[in-house]
């Protein structure tokens, strides 16, 4: 079977050198753990409540809808082009070398930075497990060591990191499961859940539709880098079947856990203007209701949840950066194509980790950059839909997994719910220092294709 899998990495040019040893629920589970409800919840509740109240959590289903549209669009390319880092392969043979460079480094980015914001998301919650505070340098310096922790995972060897991130992500669905239904359950026996939370458009603020709106951050920024599943393409099995599947099954479940745990939580707010006001409101429910010593063992559930979520970024970048390298269109290119004695690519692992610590070292002033990338992944997902619409015809059909008679309205739909998504992260004024950001990392894009980015591929 690998044996079959490696033709497609031949076919395109290059010599097989990763190790294959990533199953279905592998694979389902590198996606699932890149979107992390629980990482995306607990950082991003208390925004949703902010900006639009209870009520604001019905934002979900656009962005769950939206996105699972374009995952299906994903899944027919990952059977199609099995190769590892894939929004810069597809769109390379999709579109052009352009725009194939681009995007590689808008999701290298995506992803680095992502690391940094998940550690960045922990430390609230490592705080309220251990009930200390940490001042800026003791977080900086927790920050830094978690990285070195994750890089030194990934550095062993893609199995350990993938056999580290399944355990994780039973351990997150055991808990999104086991502790919603127990927090429903003692709402409902204290007589308490109210259902005029998910029910009732709040009375403020007026106009209510651009608070709710705004809210989408916290479905943008949570079912978000889906596709994580054919970014190690060359490391799965029969990757034509799973990594489609890995890719849609992650969306799906992701999407219809998070809403059940997020209606659970909602429910069960007792009061909104305390909730909204608290540093950590999903810790402040679970303490009203079970009590100092279940809320602690939730937080292992979540920074477990978070930690592998952030592991998954830094293996997801160090691909993505081979991906580039290996065709001689990055910056030093011959050291970061090469493969370790583990077959991975170590060295991308070692500047995505330096790369990670710094942002982590810039504390706040990293913030903006943190919400750049929700806006980054919606370009690189409608840059890729495009892509696809326009160069499908250039690609054999696919036995693997197709979309048939959906193939347009998915596009069309996918397409347009994108530039609604990315109107929605850039526009509203307290968004801007987010689009600034973006912005920014384009320009430095731009100058970097003209600088390595032009060379033409040489394998």
């Amino acid at each position: 079977m690998a044996a079959h899998d490696d033709d497609a990495v031949i076919a395109a040019g290059y010599k097989p050198q990763l190790q294959r040893s990533i199953g279905l629920f592998s694979s389902f589970a590198v996606s699932f753990s890149f979107i992390s409800v629980l990482t995306g919840v607990f950082a991003n509740y208390g925004f949703v409540l902010t900006k639009a109240g209870p009520f604001g959590i019905w934002s979900w289903w656009l962005v769950a809808i939206g996105h699972t549209l374009v995952a299906c669009v994903f899944g027919e390319m990952a059977g199609r082009i099995p190769l590892t880092g894939c929004a810069y392969n597809w769109n390379n043979q999709l579109a052009s070398p352009f725009v194939g460079w681009f995007t590689g480094w808008m999701t290298l980015f995506l992803y680095s930075v992502g690391v940094a914001a998940v550690v960045a998301a922990m430390m609230p919650a490592l705080q309220s497990l251990f009930g200390v505070t940490f001042d800026a340098n003791a977080q900086r310096a927790i920050g830094a060591a978690i990285i070195l922790v994750m890089a030194a995972i990934n550095i062993y060897g893609m199995r350990v990191a993938a056999h580290t991130n399944t355990y994780a992500v039973i351990a997150e669905i055991v808990a999104l499961i086991g502790f919603g239904l127990i927090l429903l359950a003692a709402t409902v026996i204290k007589g308490h859940p109210n259902f005029e939370f998910m029910t009732h458009v709040p009375d403020s603020p007026k106009p209510y539709l651009p608070g709710f709106l705004m809210a989408c951050l916290l479905g943008s920024w949570t079912l978000l880098c889906f596709e994580g599943a054919a970014d190690v393409s060359e490391e799965t099995v029969n990757v034509r079947y799973v990594a489609p599947r890995g890719i849609i099954f992650s969306m799906l479940v992701g999407s219809v856990l998070g809403f059940i745990f997020l209606s659970e939580i909602t429910l069960a707010i007792p009061n909104v203007a305390a909730v909204t006001a608290s540093s950590d409101p999903l810790s402040f429910i679970m303490v009203h209701y079970l009590g100092d010593m279940m809320t602690k063992i939730f937080l292992v559930f979540v920074v477990v949840a978070m930690f592998a979520c952030a592991l998954i970024n830094m293996t997801g970048a160090a691909r993505v950066l081979f991906a580039i390298a290996r065709d001689r269109r990055f910056i030093a290119s011959r050291l970061f194509k090469k493969i370790s004695s583990h077959r991975v690519p170590a060295r991308g692992i070692w500047l995505v980790t330096i790369v990670s610590i710094g942002f982590i070292l810039l504390a706040d002033t990293a913030t903006a950059l943190y919400g750049a990338g929700a806006v980054l992944g919606a370009i690189v997902y409608l840059t890729t839909v495009l892509s696809f619409a326009f160069g499908v015809r250039k690609l054999p059909k696919t036995s693997s997994f197709s979309l048939g008679v959906w193939h347009w309205p998915a596009i069309i739909l996918a397409s347009l719910w994108l530039v609604i998504e990315i109107g929605i992260l850039t526009i509203p004024e307290e968004f801007h220092p987010v689009a600034h950001a973006t912005a920014g990392i384009l320009v430095v894009g731009f100058l970097l294709y003209f600088i390595v980015g032009r060379k033409r591929r040489n394998v």
